[in-house]
């Protein structure tokens, strides 16, 4: 999609709303190509981010992705939307961004425009004070809390957000990956370590137990000056398993704290994490029995260790938190075999006992 597709694509589309005569292509868009919309004086909104999904991953055109993810994306903003069946839970403090408009013949979707607040990487990494990162946790915990709660057992949800496709290349990418992951990084048992990967990843292609939001990562949690939260990117949404966001967001906690570039840092990371887990069991209320199995407390060490495998010697090393080390570097080496003990033995970590009954 070019600019000038972009600009016309916006004009016809939002009655109101005149474009200046460029487009702004953001950074960061890995999957999707993501613009923002300036408008004329008058113009209503004033602005807006408009979203394209190619037959590809955006930033590698040559490998193939379903084009479709961004329907899911689009469905899901329409649930969060004033009148939506999950319009409920969302405050001023937590909500994923309001879509504006969604063309499937395209695929492309239009949304408000949320500004530049950091992502919440960037936020920690600047060492807030560690109240504050707990205040942060809990409202983020609380708000995918309520929608795991709030989604349990939904037939038509379990039907919508069949994002198979998604799930299959995530499984590829991520869990089937994980024994040679495990060798590169000089794990011994990294052949048993891949297969225990991929039994979970073939699980997670099939439909679960509540509504994920799939890509809970620091990057999709732009925090505003006020301290609240806007959840973007749904393109991996899915009707899943809590760990593909409980152990996702921890994972990500560990590593900020793990690479903190000060104490203040490192303190927040792990302030916001505690606060996570906690709050999230929290807010499950009664559903926690339901979500919270044994074997749903191990699947979250599973793709926690799985998570720190990808980020630290797979294809998800570059331009994150240990771009550019080897696998014997030491930040790596303690990472790679933290991750190697949660593959291993998921039941005696002790990171997701604030889950337990």
């Amino acid at each position: 999609m070019t600019e000038r597709d972009v600009l016309d694509h916006a004009a016809a589309r939002l009655p109101g709303f005149a474009p200046t005569d460029g487009a702004e292509r953001l950074p960061g868009g890995l999957l999707n190509e993501v613009w923002r919309v300036a408008g004329q004086p008058g113009s209503e909104p004033r602005s807006v981010i408009a979203k394209h999904a190619p037959p590809h991953i955006a930033s590698q055109p040559e490998v193939p992705l379903d084009p479709e993810r961004i329907a899911f994306e689009a469905q899901a903003l329409e649930a969060f939307a004033p009148g939506g069946r999950l319009e409920v839970l969302t405050t001023g403090d937590v909500r994923p961004p309001r879509s504006l408009d969604y063309d499937a013949a395209s695929r492309t979707l239009l949304m408000e425009d949320l500004g530049a607040p950091p992502g919440l990487g960037a936020w920690l990494r600047n060492g807030p004070p560690a109240p504050g990162a707990e205040a942060t946790g809990k409202r983020l915990g609380r708000f995918i809390g309520r929608l795991h709660a709030r989604t349990t057992g939904d037939e038509a949800l379990r039907d919508a957000f069949d994002n198979r496709a998604m799930q299959e290349t995530r499984h590829a990418v991520q869990y089937r990956a994980v024994g040679e992951m495990a060798e590169k990084a000089g794990v011994e048992d990294a052949e048993a370590l891949g297969a225990r990967a991929e039994a979970l990843g073939a699980r997670f292609i099939e439909p679960g137990d509540c509504l994920v939001m799939g890509d809970l990562w620091p990057p999709s949690v732009l925090r505003t000056g006020n301290g609240a939260l806007r959840l973007i990117d749904w393109e991996l949404c899915h009707y899943g398993r809590p760990a593909q966001d409980v152990a996702h967001l921890a994972a990500h906690c560990w590593m900020h704290a793990h690479r903190a570039p000060s104490r203040e840092a490192r303190a927040a990371a792990e302030a916001a994490q505690r606060a996570f887990l906690k709050t999230y069991r929290d807010a499950l209320g009664a559903a926690s029995s339901a979500l919270l199995t044994p074997r749903a407390r191990a699947d979250c060490a599973l793709h926690f260790g799985a998570e720190l495998l990808v980020r630290t010697v797979g294809p998800f090393q570059d331009g994150f938190l240990y771009d550019g080390l080897a696998p014997s570097a030491p930040p790596v080496r303690e990472a790679t075999q933290k991750a190697a003990r949660y593959l291993r033995a998921p039941k005696a970590q002790k990171t997701f006992a604030p889950l337990a009954p």
